[in-house]
């Protein structure tokens, strides 16, 4: 699993087993995609067609990445918030409320987000991948 372990496991936001994050499911739909970190406007560039958004929370200036993103996933945030509303409208899935989601995700990790049921899980590796 690529995800930062915390302090307890079955901390809320993770499942007791820690093989996925949980959050709210606010736009329905599956995707697969590798974590793209983003803190500011400044790491913009960092998000490219396909990646999955990971951030803190998202306000109108943010708007323009759900057109490229294949999902959102976000520390704040709850149905009525922009991040949950844009990803609505763009038809991308998004979970939302994922405590800690930018210390516990990697950067580059294969993610598959599923925006109906609010969980984050790392991608497997494929058969005859490496350790």
């Amino acid at each position: 699993m690529e995800f930062t372990p915390e302090a307890s496991a079955g901390a809320e936001g993770r499942d007791p087993a820690g093989a996925f994050l949980t959050g709210i499911g606010a736009s329905p739909g599956t995707a697969c995609g590798t974590a793209r970190t983003v803190h500011s406007v400044d790491e913009f560039s960092a998000l490219t067609p396909g990646d999955v958004l990971v951030c803190r929370t998202t306000d109108p200036a943010w708007t323009p990445l759900f057109g490229i993103a294949a999902a959102v996933i976000t520390e704040t945030g709850g149905m009525l918030s922009h991040a949950a509303i844009v990803a609505r409208e763009q038809g991308i899935p998004a979970v939302l409320g994922v405590a800690g989601a930018l210390t516990r995700i990697t950067d580059g990790t294969t993610l598959v987000v599923d925006g109906t049921h609010g969980t984050v899980r790392a991608k497997p590796a494929g058969p005859g991948a490496g350790p």
